[in-house]
């Protein structure tokens, strides 16, 4: 009876790469078995748990591919809890998870309930298993998600009306969450933001040391009419204002 569904994934990937399959998005849905004090059987949950390894696509001539990270893995996640309609899920940045690397690992939380996990896996347990390359993974407490699952879905109509795309680029501190953005964005509930995402992470030159650079893509939109420019402009910087109070951050290239 397994306590984690984890060492499974990790023979998986120690097997294909050792036949040189180096690209590699693994997952597993089953039941696992953990221990009740003063409790002779044990508690069966299920849990969905997932692996990256490699690049995020095979080479091909028509895109590139780059080295998987862990915000692809937070991404899914994120489709996940999407397409499940569940809501009010935060990443919480961890050190203290002993198989995922300190700094580079989060919990994920519900009302701050902790639920799951994801990150990069610890060195230490690459070298356990042979992995010679970097590996990042996931895992959730399925029967958990699902409690918080909305059966109550509501759809609006598309919009006839153009979209308007603004990008914010910031040099912030290392240790700011990138989630932190989007939710201090959202939490000005700006008249006609429709989309809030976050697309590069960048800690080269000329971004000081310490810090890093992150990237969002507004996206804005009216049901009711075409917006302009100056429209937009004016939400926009008011966005900016805001983050820029809230955080202390800089314009990336300013």
């Amino acid at each position: 009876m397994r306590t984690s569904l984890i060492p499974g994934l990790l023979d998986t990937a120690r097997y294909n790469l050792s036949w040189k399959n180096e690209n590699l998005k693994l997952f597993e849905l089953k039941r696992i078995f953990l221990s009740r004090k003063g409790e002779r059987l044990p508690e069966e949950k299920k849990y969905l748990t997932g692996l990256a390894t490699g690049l995020d696509q095979e080479p091909h001539w028509s895109a590139a591919s780059k080295p998987i990270d862990v915000y692809d893995l937070k991404g899914c996640v994120e489709d996940i809890l999407e397409a499940l309609h569940v809501q009010g899920v935060g990443f919480v940045q961890a050190e203290d998870i002993p198989y995922l690397h300190p700094g580079r690992a989060a919990r994920i939380v519900h009302d701050k309930e902790m639920f799951g996990v994801l990150g990069e896996i610890h060195p230490e347990v690459l070298t356990r298993y042979e992995m010679g390359q970097k590996a990042f993974l996931f895992e959730i407490d399925f029967d958990r998600m699902l409690d918080w699952v909305e059966e109550d879905r509501r759809f609006k109509p598309l919009s006839k009306f153009p979209v308007v795309y603004r990008d914010l680029s910031l040099v912030v501190e290392e240790a700011l969450e990138v989630g932190k953005v989007v939710e201090a964005i959202w939490n000005l509930r700006q008249p006609f933001i429709d989309e809030v995402r976050f697309f590069d992470l960048y800690r080269e030159a000329p971004i000081p040391e310490g810090k890093k650079g992150l990237t969002y893509r507004i996206r804005y939109q009216s049901n009711d009419r075409t917006l302009t420019d100056e429209e937009v402009n004016r939400y926009h910087e008011k966005v900016i204002s805001h983050v820029r109070e809230a955080f202390q951050a800089e314009l990336r290239g300013s």
